[in-house]
C-alpha cells in the first residue's frame, strides 16, 4: 500500500477503510462476454457514515421484473456501453446518484441470475452523507439504506432453501431490514462484499 493510501485510510472511519481493503483484496470471478441472455451492471453505493450504509432500492409495481423486491441501482447495458458506464447511468436515472460524486472502489465477482442476466457489480463510495436521492417513481418505490453493522449482525441474516433443476437443494442467504427482505441475487452479491469486510474488520482487531 502506498504512503498516500495509508494516510487516506488512517483518516477514514474503520468500517470505510475495511470496505476499501475488502474490495481491493477481492478476487473477481468474471464470466465470458455473451454469458446469459442479457448483460447488466449494478452499483453497490456506500454512504460514508461512521457506520457506512448501503444504498438499496425497493422496486415499484410498475417494473417488468421483480416487482417489490430489493435491488441495487442498475440495469441492462445499452448498445456499445461499458458495464461501469451502465452502472453509473442507471444509478443516476433510478435514484439520482451523480457519477462525479462516486469514488469507484472496484469491481466485484459477476453473477448470473435465474432470469439469465449476466450482472457485473461495482462498489462505489459516495462523497457525502446524507445524500439527496431522487428516486424515479415509475421504477423505485423507496430507497433504503441499511447500516453495515446491521447487515453484519447474524441476527439479521437468514437462509432460504432453493431447489435446482435436478431436484437437489441449496441454501441462499437473505437479510432483513425494517421489514424488508433482501434475497436472491442482491443478497448474494451483497454477501460477497460483507464477507470480505468482516474478514478485514476481524484482521484489524
Amino acid at each position: 500500500m502506498s504512503e498516500e493510501a495509508q494516510t487516506t485510510e488512517a483518516a477514514e472511519p474503520p468500517m470505510i477503510a475495511a470496505i476499501r481493503r475488502a474490495v481491493a483484496a477481492h478476487s473477481v470471478e468474471t464470466m465470458a462476454e455473451g454469458t446469459g441472455s442479457w448483460a447488466a451492471a449494478v452499483l453497490i453505493a456506500v454512504l460514508p457514515y461512521e457506520d457506512p450504509q448501503i444504498v438499496l432500492t425497493v422496486r415499484s409495481q410498475h417494473v417488468e421484473h421483480h416487482k417489490g423486491e430489493i435491488s441495487f441501482p442498475g440495469g441492462a447495458l445499452d448498445a456499445g456501453e461499458t458495464p461501469l458506464a451502465a452502472a453509473l447511468r442507471e444509478a443516476d436515472e433510478e435514484v439520482g446518484i451523480l457519477a462525479e460524486q462516486v469514488e469507484m472502489l472496484g469491481e466485484q465477482s459477476h453473477y448470473r441470475t435465474i432470469t439469465d442476466f449476466h450482472v457485473i457489480p461495482f462498489v462505489g463510495l459516495l462523497d457525502r452523507a446524507p445524500y439527496r436521492f431522487r428516486p424515479l417513481e415509475v421504477e423505485v418505490a423507496e430507497v433504503i439504506t441499511p447500516p453495515l453493522s446491521h447487515l453484519l449482525d447474524a441476527a439479521n441474516t437468514g437462509y432460504e432453501e432453493r431447489q435446482r433443476e435436478d431436484g437437489s437443494t441449496f441454501r441462499m442467504r437473505e437479510y432483513w431490514y425494517e421489514g424488508h427482505r433482501i434475497f436472491g441475487a442482491t443478497a448474494t452479491m451483497l454477501g460477497r462484499l460483507l464477507d470480505g469486510v468482516a474478514e478485514e474488520l476481524e484482521a484489524a482487531r
